[in-house]
Parts: structure tokens; C-alpha cells; sequence
């Protein structure tokens, strides 16, 4: 099955998620990677867009831990990180999922102990503390 959408074609090799101006390419192969992202550099080009170069990395997930490495793209050079963060979510190079569960943890406690003078304080109402 294959998709195409604007001159990009995705199918299992290759996808593309889009949101505002953040963009995940999920890519299986090395080269398809470089076909794709030189590709989508011509078509932002044509559009006078740009990609910037120290947003931009990439990661290679995989079982076995790989050495750090950067990736020579004409004419810019990418970085290989070992997570990012994409719309709140943190994906990694190990495909564990240890350090999204941390995170959302961490935001929850966060917030509990923020709200927690509310909880309690006698002014105000139950019904509003259930509220919260």
C-alpha cells in the first residue's frame, strides 16, 4: 500500500507526520532517509522554506545500542540523539517506553503539589476540591 501526498510517496519504508511546522519521518533504511530528506529540502526550497539545521536530528532506533554518529546531508550535517521529544511524547533509541512513564509521573506530582494548599485549605468547599 502506498500513499502520496505532495510528491512524497509513503508507504512501509517511509511515513511522515505532520503538525504545524514539526515533522517526524519514520524511515527503515539509511538511504531512504538521505532520498527523503533531500527531497524534502527541494520541496521547502520551492516554497521558501528552510530547514533548520540545529533543530534538526535524527535517531536510530534499534535493540543494539549504536555509537553516536553524525549524518552527512548535503549541504548540512545532522545530529543523532538518544531521545527527543515529539508533541509531548519522548521517543528513544532503545524503544523503551521507562522514561515516558517517568516523565508523565514526575508532571502528575507536579501538579498534585501545586494544587495541594488547595486541598487543604477550609475555604474552600468539598465539592470544589472534588473539582480539581
Amino acid at each position: 500500500m502506498c500513499f502520496i501526498i505532495n510528491n512524497l510517496k509513503l508507504n512501509k519504508l517511509k511515513q511522515c507526520i505532520a503538525y504545524a511546522d514539526d515533522n517526524l519521518l519514520t524511515i527503515r533504511t539509511k538511504q531512504t532517509l538521505l532520498d527523503t530528506f533531500q527531497k524534502l529540502n527541494e520541496t521547502s526550497a520551492q516554497y521558501g522554506l528552510i530547514v533548520n539545521c540545529q533543530k534538526t536530528k535524527y535517531i536510530r532506533r534499534a535493540r543494539k545500542n549504536y555509537k553516536l554518529e553524525e549524518l552527512q546531508i548535503d549541504p548540512m550535517c545532522l545530529e543523532q540523539a538518544q531521545s527527543y521529544r515529539y508533541l509531548g511524547s519522548t521517543l528513544n533509541s532503545d524503544n523503551s517506553i521507562e522514561e515516558e512513564i517517568q516523565h508523565r509521573i514526575t508532571l502528575g506530582n507536579r501538579a498534585y503539589y501545586a494544587n495541594k494548599f488547595l486541598c487543604k485549605s477550609r475555604l474552600v468547599s468539598k465539592k470544589s476540591k472534588l473539582k480539581l
